[in-house]
């Protein structure tokens, strides 16, 4: 198996107008079982690497801080205690029940403490298992790879607008000036589990990877990302320039850049048009059935609030193996906001309800059906 050798620098910044930062990242060495100190920049050239990840909190107060911290240090925690594998597919499974057990420590806390109530978080994290990048996605942080000096974005934003825009009900042009741009379909913490979007990415010999809160590509955009990203001289480099150029065109949110440079013994692009892709992971499946080009998480999650088809029931726990917490009886929901918590009120706006008048009867109408299954 081909070793990689990977450097990675994070940081975090509040931001211009918030008061506190909600955001939260870790970047960890599995093979030392070191989570990394924040003063220089992390290398691991081992057979288990480092594992990245980014948290964007939310919930208020305090309580988008906590969850967002939690999330981060139990999915580092949950991969530093795993055992080591050398197959994508396993380790996507082991990641995917990282999540899910970081969904129910927030969640569990929540239930807990009364001022926690209604805290959520996104999660976006990333390891290194051979020559392949396998990521696990639960709202709309993202992971970009820049490849010989062209950005992608190699996960799909778990969000409104972006159900809205690939379902054909919104222009791409229109997306960032929505009154619901930062309304997520999903976020941990807000139930007692979750389903996370897993995927992976063939790397190349000199790609630089980029996870990253919508604090810093929903301030900056794709393109001064690309440069960005490209024309730093270290990963060091990469993030603090990011970070400084989110806070200079308004700092409208908490800012959060996690940058990585893949060296070692792999290939370099066969040519220009090989270029990263998207891959979603299903952990039902086998081979290539197990493979798609689009995600099936995001259409699910999309057809609950009545945008699109879909395309099918949600994966079930792969295995046995996920952290066991004993059930607590719940009252069920009696509103949109006891189902869409944190998503919620993150979607301002009179005009914009009054055009989604369908959704609290889809998602009440849901939760319930879905109580009463259990």
């Amino acid at each position: 198996m081909r070793v990689v050798e990977l450097s990675a620098f994070g940081k975090s910044d509040v931001g211009q107008v918030r008061d506190g930062n909600e955001d939260a990242f870790a970047i960890g060495d599995l093979d030392r079982g070191e989570l990394w100190d924040g003063l220089e920049v992390a290398h691991a050239g081992g057979e288990r690497g480092l594992v990245m990840v980014v948290c964007d909190g939310m919930g208020g107060a305090s309580a988008g801080e906590v969850a967002s911290e939690l999330a981060a240090r139990t999915v580092w925690r949950e991969m530093r205690e795993a055992r080591h594998t050398s197959e994508p597919e396993v380790y996507a499974r082991v990641l995917r029940r990282a999540v899910r057990v970081a969904n129910r420590r927030v969640f569990d806390e929540a239930q807990r403490e009364a001022t926690l109530r209604g805290m959520g978080t996104t999660v976006t994290c990333a390891g290194v298992v051979g020559t392949k990048l396998v990521i696990a996605q639960v709202g709309d942080s993202r992971v970009y790879v820049l490849r010989e000096g062209v950005l992608v974005q190699v996960t799909r934003d778990q969000s409104l607008v972006s159900a809205l825009v690939n379902a054909g009900q919104l222009h791409p042009t229109e997306a960032s000036g929505y009154p619901a741009s930062s309304a997520i379909l999903q976020a941990l913490g807000v139930g007692p589990d979750v389903e996370p979007s897993l995927s992976w990415v063939d790397l190349r010999r000199g790609d630089r990877v980029l996870l990253c809160s919508d604090g810093l590509h929903g301030q900056l955009g794709d393109s001064a990302l690309s440069v960005i990203l490209h024309d730093a001289k270290s990963p060091q480099q990469a993030a603090e320039s990011l970070v400084a150029a989110a806070r200079a065109a308004g700092g409208n949110d908490n800012i959060t850049a996690v940058c990585a440079e893949i060296t070692g013994a792999l290939d370099k692009p066969a040519s220009e048009e090989d270029l990263p892709k998207f891959v979603e992971f299903d952990p039902r499946e086998e081979g290539e059935r197990a493979l798609h080009s689009t995600s099936f998480v995001v259409r699910r999650l999309a057809a609950r609030v009545g945008i699109g088809e879909d395309p099918g029931d949600p994966v079930v726990p792969a295995t046995g193996t996920h952290m066991i917490v004993p059930r607590r009886r719940n009252t069920p929901p009696t509103s949109i906001a006891d189902v869409a918590g944190p998503a919620r009120a993150r979607l301002g706006g009179q005009g914009l309800l009054r055009r989604l008048w369908w959704v609290p009867m889809i998602v009440v109408a849901a939760a319930i059906g879905w109580y009463l299954a259990r």
